[in-house]
């Protein structure tokens, strides 16, 4: 933290690649208990598995796109 009391925010971009596999490494951790988000980390963890949902939907809508059957 600095000076302030106030937390710096960084921007991150993350490919669909690091992303699912950031999302796959929390979810390892949670499972195994290496890991106990607090209220804040749990939100962003979320968030990331909600982007990440998002992503697989929109790949198994395009996959479906051709399916004429």
């Amino acid at each position: 933290m600095n000076k302030n009391n106030v937390e710096k925010s960084y921007g991150v971009a993350l490919s669909e690649k690091q992303l699912k596999f950031l999302v796959n490494c929390i979810d390892i951790a949670q499972e195994i208990e290496l890991i106990k988000p607090d209220k804040e980390e749990t939100d962003i963890i979320r968030r990331l598995s909600r982007k990440v949902d998002l992503l697989i939907d929109e790949s198994y809508d395009e996959s479906n796109l051709y399916d004429l059957n």
